[in-house]
């Protein structure tokens, strides 16, 4: 069951942060707001985000038995990845724009 529970997990953190990846690249000169939607959104990201979210929570809900604590840092590994993206791509836009 962990091999199982690691690999929908792991398969849910990289859905969610290629979907993070095809909205940076689709705002390549627009910053990514934080909380609304951003200006350009690739057809499909919405759907692997929720697909990937919910997968990392599934798999991190079958290893939380034997894993504790563990599996909540693996729920909170893609958004702390996604987080660590946007703040540098938004600093990127800002720095080309002076």
């Amino acid at each position: 069951m962990n091999v199982f529970g690691i690999a929908i997990a792991l398969a849910g953190v990289i859905l969610f942060l290629a979907a993070l990846l095809a909205t940076v690249r689709a705002n390549r000169d627009a910053p990514i707001p934080y909380w609304t939607r951003p200006v350009s959104e690739p057809r499909g990201s919405v759907a692997m985000r929720a697909l990937g979210a919910a997968l990392t929570i599934f798999g991190a809900a079958l290893i939380a038995q034997s894993a504790g604590w563990w599996a909540l840092i693996v729920v909170l590994a893609g958004p702390a990845v996604a987080i660590v993206a946007i703040v540098a791509h938004n600093t990127r836009i800002r720095s080309l724009s002076r």
